[in-house]
Order: structure tokens, then C-alpha cells, then sequence
């Protein structure tokens, strides 16, 4: 090797030794400990569990009477069947307040003839509950017979017709019931009019009511 090429060769040595030392410098810097930025992760997830209810449904929206033989002297006699009502608990045992219970209660509106025909009064209609799926436990009930006013004069003293909240069906403790998850009734209704009622068409509302 000519003592140009080694001078060469020993500069060439020296920029790298250089260069490396400068590329291990660099490796060897930090951030600032001080320096930090925080950075919020958010995610919604929907539930896939559903909370449960207490709920009431009705077979149907309407019924008819129609007229059948008189059981009481002077008057005449219309029945029919009150739709279905089914009570649901889907709750769990947990959600259900302590000591609730739960009712389905009923009131009628006086039947409005379509011909302008005087009304016939709520306490001419009434009903007799009965329980159709009760649940094992005897804790639902089925409610008290009402009979129409003009049945006259009765041992319970019941005739008092649909006018004011009568009971359907009722439970004693929502909770203990609450594992069954489903009661259903319905009830015979009996229109009683006096005999010279006038003919036409008429019509009421009975608002069923599930209250705990």
C-alpha cells in the first residue's frame, strides 16, 4: 500500500469511527419526563339482556251481548263472555318491589244508543271473573261476582254494576307468583234492562286497568 492510499484509508477510518459515535449519541436521547398526553378510549355495547315487565294484554277490543231468557221477572237479559285478559311478570324475582301486589280492576261507561235512544246505565252491567291459567301457587285470585242493579236485591249485596272499579284478578304477593310469569281470566257479562227499553243499537267502553 503507497503512503497515499494508507493516509486515505486511515481518513476513511476516522469519518466512520465519527459517524458511528455520532449514530450512538443519537440512540442514547430521551423524551422529557414531564411530557405526557393522555388519550380517552370509549366503546357503547349494547345489552343483549332485556329488562322485564309487568304487563297486560286483551284478547280482543270489543264483545257482544245478545239476549237470552230472563232470570228476573220484569226485565230482559243480555250476556256475553269478556275477552281473555292475560297478566305477564318478566321480571326477575329481584325487580319486584317487597310486599307489591298486583290487580286488574274494570269500569264500565253507560251504553249510549246510536239512535239518540236514552242511555242505559253502567249499574245495569255486570260480570262474573273467572280464572283460566291461575299458576300453581293459589295465590292468584279470580274477583267477586257483580251482578247488574236491577237483579234485584242480593245476599252479598253485590248489584252495583261495572260503575265505579270492580276487581277481575288479583294476586297476594308479587313476588311469590313472580316465577310462574303468566295468569289469565276473563269473565260472563250480564246486561239486565227493563222491559220496555227502547230498541236499537247501543254501546259501552269497559276499561280494564292492571295497577300493582
Amino acid at each position: 500500500m503507497n503512503a497515499r492510499a494508507k493516509k486515505q484509508f486511515v481518513a476513511g477510518g476516522a469519518l466512520g469511527a465519527m459517524l458511528i459515535g455520532t449514530v450512538a449519541l443519537g440512540s442514547a436521547a430521551s423524551a422529557d419526563p414531564g411530557d405526557t398526553t393522555d388519550v380517552e378510549v370509549s366503546v357503547s355495547i349494547e345489552s343483549t339482556v332485556e329488562p322485564g315487565n309487568l304487563a297486560m294484554s286483551v284478547a280482543a277490543d270489543s264483545t257482544s251481548l245478545d239476549e237470552v231468557d230472563t232470570t228476573v221477572d220484569g226485565t230482559r237479559e243480555f250476556t256475553g263472555t269478556l275477552p281473555t285478559v292475560t297478566v305477564t311478570d318478566t321480571r326477575a324475582v329481584e325487580e319486584v318491589p317487597e310486599g307489591a301486589f298486583w290487580a286488574v280492576l274494570g269500569q264500565a261507561t253507560d251504553f249510549m244508543g246510536s239512535d239518540g235512544q236514552d242511555a242505559i246505565g253502567a249499574e245495569n252491567l255486570g260480570w262474573a271473573p273467572m280464572l283460566e291459567e291461575a299458576g300453581e301457587s293459589g295465590l292468584v285470585e279470580a274477583g267477586e261476582e257483580v251482578d247488574p242493579a236491577l237483579e234485584g236485591d242480593t245476599d252479598e249485596g253485590n248489584n252495583v254494576g261495572l260503575v265505579d272499579q270492580e276487581l277481575l284478578v288479583s294476586t297476594f304477593d308479587s313476588t311469590e307468583v313472580n316465577p310462574e310469569g303468566s295468569w289469565s281470566a276473563n269473565a260472563d257479562l250480564t246486561l239486565r234492562t227493563a222491559e220496555d227499553v227502547e230498541g236499537g243499537d247501543y254501546s259501552s267502553t269497559l276499561t280494564l286497568s292492571l295497577f300493582e
